[in-house]
């Protein structure tokens, strides 16, 4: 009997593990694409800047 509570508390402590790691791994995932947004609208105005310049 005391072996099926030991398997039982592995069990949800796996599952724990599991839904931590996919949270991570999602907000992982987030962060990336704020980077990317924000790397993506510093270019925009270096380009914006650079053509400005060039018009004068």
């Amino acid at each position: 009997m005391k072996s099926n509570w030991i398997k039982y508390i592995f069990i949800i402590f796996i599952v724990f593990i599991l839904i931590f790691a996919i949270f991570k791994i999602k907000q992982d995932e987030e962060e990336k694409k704020y980077d990317l947004e924000s790397t993506s609208n510093q270019t925009e105005k270096n380009k914006e800047l650079k053509f400005g310049i060039a018009r004068l």
